[in-house]
């Protein structure tokens, strides 16, 4: 009984919060695509958010991205392409740090990268592998040199071998079916015998056209003969897969009857007390039908269905069983983009919305919250045009309630004013003196609310706040009260300011 409640309590959740966002519904979406940590608008520009940015931030000076790649090293690390063939490597793992871009040299016509250690390998859509090391913490990047010994490369990817110390595992596969993995470091590089007709790669198990799944090992007995030369074996109780996922620890592989199926490892405990408890044969799971897609999130699995609902289950425990219950999380879902600890999908209206950890600001609604457990808005990329020329901003806009906050520090000084910040008392003053006008003060404390201007007390309908110590400010009020006119054009998810005084 309790868990049908609970079931019933989070359906009627889901449907007040599209009920909240159904303001918006109406406006067509200018996402051309997205991934768990960026989008790419109509126009080319890039939006980042996470880490330094609680919701979506346009990137200044990047025009005309064509494509992203993410979690290369970290959770909301990127990769994005340019029109031009050029790559870009956006590291996001410190959010005491600015947002800081790496090119990626003699890379052209990039198709995929992963990352493992201090290494990077990237594949072009010719099928050529690219190789890179990091140095110094992170900061320096080696120019990209070609993997000798490997060509006609359709898909990467990388894990970790025992074998008895951790080693790194680059797996190939050819265009042509054929699945090749490297010696040690890349020294060399060897076909895996059995495996011909291969159609998808996941860690250290491989789809065949046939519907088969095949495996090899990634742990050694200390104790064997080690070996360069990998033999895969086929996995006798799948059949009929069309879909294969695994994070290293934990796989699913989905079938043509749209079944799921789990093998691999549940967990227990946190901290220093964490245990894996492996389960090698696959579980058909019955708690859920019709899957499209499926994600290994943190400590759960997303089931995607041909319907559009979105289905969790949770990993936690000795042992999933074959009846594992799934929770309906969300409906009118078109797509999912997954990173390790939470999940972005997208609504066929064409809104984002966040699933999952956003210790990091993951989701993108404008908070550090460390979990949501129910999907929440991502919050709309919004641009913001004084005089018709593009405001760059250190964090993006907030809006509530209808209302869109900026940061305190990113268009009043544009506007001939002078801005300072009381970080102790949260203070934010703004003075704007203009030859033959009166001069304007406005004073907002960000602890209890009060505002005045020019000393007169003034009633806020949503008070300022701040998000990770950024000072976020009513954008209308303050921009119109220095004299300046703002209309805010939702069908273009743009902000106008016209103003006749402004500073460079």
């Amino acid at each position: 009984m309790k868990r049908r409640t609970l079931l019933l309590s989070m359906i009627a959740l889901l449907l007040f919060s599209s009920s909240a966002w159904a303001a918006e519904k109406e406006s067509t979406s200018r996402i051309r695509s997205y991934d768990s940590g960026s989008l790419i608008q109509s126009d080319g520009s890039l939006w980042l958010w996470g880490y330094n940015q609680s919701v979506p931030t346009r990137v200044e000076g990047k025009a005309n991205v064509v494509k992203t790649f993410s979690n290369i090293f970290n959770e909301g690390d990127l990769v994005f392409t340019l029109q031009d063939q050029s790559a870009w490597y956006v590291p996001r793992n410190n959010i005491a740090e600015s947002v800081k871009f790496i090119p990626l040299e003699k890379v052209q016509n990039l198709a995929a990268v992963s990352g493992l250690n201090d290494h990077v390998l990237a594949l072009s859509t010719e099928g050529n592998v690219y190789s890179a090391d990091w140095h110094n913490n992170g900061d320096i990047l080696d120019p990209f040199q070609t993997v000798a010994g490997i060509d006609e490369v359709a898909n990467i990817d990388s894990y970790y071998e025992e074998r008895p110390e951790y080693e790194e595992g680059w797996i190939f596969l050819k265009k042509d079916g054929s699945v090749w993995k490297n010696t040690k470091g890349l020294q060399g590089i060897k076909p895996i015998s059995s495996l011909q007709d291969i159609t998808a790669i996941a860690k250290n198990i491989a789809l065949k056209k046939d519907g088969t799944v095949w495996t090899w090992p990634k742990e050694f007995d200390t104790n064997a003969a080690l070996s360069d030369t990998a033999t895969a074996s086929q996995i006798q109780s799948l059949t009929g897969i069309q879909t294969i996922k695994s994070n290293g620890r934990t796989n699913l592989a989905i079938d043509r009857q749209g079944r799921l199926w789990f093998w691999g490892a549940t967990v227990t405990g946190y901290s220093d007390s964490t245990a894996y408890h492996n389960e090698n044969n696959p579980v058909l799971l019955t708690g859920v039908r019709n899957v499209k897609d499926a994600f290994i999130v943190e400590r759960s699995i997303l089931a995607l269905t041909t319907e559009g609902n979105v289905y969790g289950a949770s990993l936690e425990g000795e042992k999933l069983s074959s009846n594992a219950h799934f929770t309906l999380l969300a409906q009118n879902i078109q797509s999912i983009k997954a990173g390790p600890r939470h999940v972005i999908m997208q609504k066929t209206d064409g809104s984002l919305w966040g699933w999952g950890v956003n210790k990091h600001a993951q989701l993108g609604i404008g908070d550090y919250e460390f979990l949501y457990s129910t999907p929440v808005p991502v919050q709309k990329p919004i641009l913001v045009r004084l005089n018709g020329t593009p405001v760059p901003l250190s964090n993006g806009v907030i809006t509530r309630n209808g209302q869109a906050f900026i940061p305190l520090r990113s268009v009043f000084d544009k506007l001939g004013a002078e801005v300072s910040f009381d970080s102790n008392n949260k203070v934010a003053k703004i003075i704007q003196s203009r030859a033959g006008a009166t001069p304007v003060s406005l004073q907002l404390n960000l602890k209890t609310s009060q505002t005045t201007v020019n000393g007169k007390p003034v009633e806020l309908t949503n008070p300022p706040f701040t998000v990770n110590g950024i000072a976020y400010l009513p954008l209308r009020l303050i921009s119109e009260t220095l004299g300046a006119k703002v209309d805010w054009i939702q069908k273009e998810d743009t902000i106008t300011i016209t103003a006749t005084t402004t500073t460079k």
